[in-house]
């Protein structure tokens, strides 16, 4: 169950612990104020809250107040990690089985040279931070929870070296200083010592680790075995691995190539790209993609992948590479391998093609259609990037280093679990595109917003929607984005007739004096 923005700002109030009440009033208020700046930078939410309020001094007092919240030393970025995870947690007591996405995503702040901690991001070329969050995921309702854990890494390396222990690791003990600074900044280790730190705050629930292909690492899944968590993560799909003999395995699969533990008997070592096609398949699904490939809506497709789905025991025995050193690991990771391919692409068209490793079973066919489906809700984190950067405008605020940045976001994630909530109460889909059925309602809804015959909740939704700037055509979304700008703007506006009822009700009583000022 998704929370409101009143249940969150309970929820926070009861948890919330910052070893002054001072500071823990000043962090509700900044929650406060980002719960109504979504569409808008925090300076527009501010003048909007002026316009509708009559009190610019105390909007600007509110928006002074994030500054300094922002760049108070003494509220801890550890603390109000951990004061978000708790809030996340206990807001879903109901869900015992907890997908986790690893993911990251550059923040570009190239145009602002007043940051003198930003490091290269992207290709190289633009200069910002990179954020790598923790999100989690209902994987029965394909819902996003909220973000359990983040770090901001700039120029000195990832902030939540005081909360995680990215020591964990006794093979990587005689790093020198300067090579533990380069460990810290590998994606692969942060994941893993996320993975670990995590384990403590879940404590009996049930999780799933999910991740994209730059997160295929033998420490990674040898962590979540360790912690007794499943997994699933993409595979690059360039190793040698080993399964057990089998005539279906063809003959220039096989390989003679031995690192790292030795051959099992009953096995033989495969390159797995080659084993990849070779692995018995059955019908799985149609999936729409856009012209990149990527997963959309079918109305947006530019293409139906017609899917299969297989899967085998594979055992990874490789030596992994930390710091460009290469270190054998404690033991060899028996694990499924599913394969989910386009076994008949357009001609000149690349086939999709997913090789996934994981713990879990796939003895049957809704086992193996889970494990997609997991993969599947990498996604629901790419929704919160796109809110972070085209909702809250995160590349547009200008704080000063990377310390009050992620101060900011951790107020910005706590508010994200508001949006998803308002698409769940409007009865909306996850994706925001309507189904026939709801378009035909709102499009009507929007031409007749006095008619008392339509629900009044389709009314005020098309209200909302078209205040966001919604146009009405059929192949465009209700994303968070579009439905909290209107929101915003709606609410700013029932806002204003509150404080003005008195005087519209004799303005509507005496019509004459409201034209006669019109004439003038």
């Amino acid at each position: 169950m998704s929370v409101s923005g009143e249940q969150l700002l309970e929820l926070v109030e009861e948890r919330a612990d910052l070893g002054h009440a001072a500071r823990n009033r000043s962090f509700l208020r900044q929650l406060k104020m980002v719960l109504g700046s979504v569409g808008t930078s925090f300076p527009q939410a501010a003048g909007k809250k002026s316009k509708s309020s009559g009190k610019g001094s105390l909007a600007m007092a509110d928006l002074a107040s994030l500054y300094r919240f922002a760049k108070n030393d003494r509220v801890e970025l550890d603390e109000l990690r951990r004061i978000r995870a708790r809030t996340v947690l206990d807001a879903h007591p109901q869900v015992s089985e907890m997908a986790v996405i690893h993911d990251l995503s550059p923040l570009d702040f190239s145009k602002q040279n007043a940051k003198s901690d930003r490091r290269p991001i992207g290709d190289g070329r633009g200069r910002g931070y990179e954020y790598v969050s923790c999100a989690a995921v209902d994987p029965q309702t394909s819902e996003l929870l909220g973000i359990l854990h983040d770090t901001v890494i700039n120029a000195e390396g990832p902030d939540d070296v005081g909360m995680m222990d990215y020591d964990y690791e006794p093979l990587f003990e005689d790093f020198s200083e300067e090579e533990r600074e380069e460990l810290r900044a590998n994606h692969r280790h942060q994941m893993a010592v996320h993975v670990h730190g995590l384990s403590s705050l879940l404590e009996d629930r049930r999780v799933i680790h999910v991740a994209d292909r730059e997160f295929d690492d033998i420490f990674v899944m040898d962590r979540c075995i360790e912690n007794g968590e499943d997994f699933v993560i993409r595979a690059v799909a360039n190793r040698n691995v080993q399964v057990p003999h089998g005539d279906w395995i063809p003959q220039e699969a096989l390989t003679g190539k031995q690192f790292g533990h030795p051959l099992e008997p009953g096995w033989d070592c495969v390159h797995l790209t080659r084993l990849v096609q070779a692995v018995p398949l059955q019908p799985y699904k149609d999936l729409p993609l856009d012209k990149k490939g990527r997963v959309t809506d079918k109305r947006r497709a530019a293409r139906i992948a017609h899917l299969s789905i297989g899967a085998c025991p594979v055992r990874l025995y490789r030596q992994a590479r930390r710091n460009y050193r290469y270190f054998k690991p404690h033991r060899p990771l028996q694990l499924n391998m599913v394969v989910i391919r386009e076994t008949d692409p357009p001609p000149g068209v690349e086939p999709l093609c997913w090789v996934l490793f994981t713990t879990l079973p796939v003895d049957t066919a809704e086992q193996l259609a889970y494990v997609g489906r997991l993969y599947e809700l990498r996604w629901k984190i790419e929704e919160y990037f796109r809110l972070l950067k085209t909702g809250h405008l995160i590349e547009k605020q200008r704080f000063f280093d990377a310390k009050k940045t992620a101060r900011v976001l951790i107020l910005l994630s706590l508010a994200s679990m508001t949006i998803f909530h308002l698409k769940r109460e409007l009865g909306l889909p996850v994706g925001g595109y309507l189904d026939d059925d709801s378009y035909q309602k709102l499009k009507q809804a929007t031409r007749e917003t006095d008619n008392p015959d339509i629900d009044l909740k389709w009314r005020l939704l098309a209200y909302i929607a078209k205040s966001g700037g919604w146009l009405g055509r059929r192949n465009d979304p209700l994303g968070p984005t579009l439905l909290m700008r209107g929101w915003l703007q709606v609410s700013a506006e029932l806002d204003a007739a509150a404080r003005q009822t008195p005087l519209l009700q004799q303005v509507l009583h005496q019509p004459d004096l409201l034209r006669s000022l019109i004439r003038v």
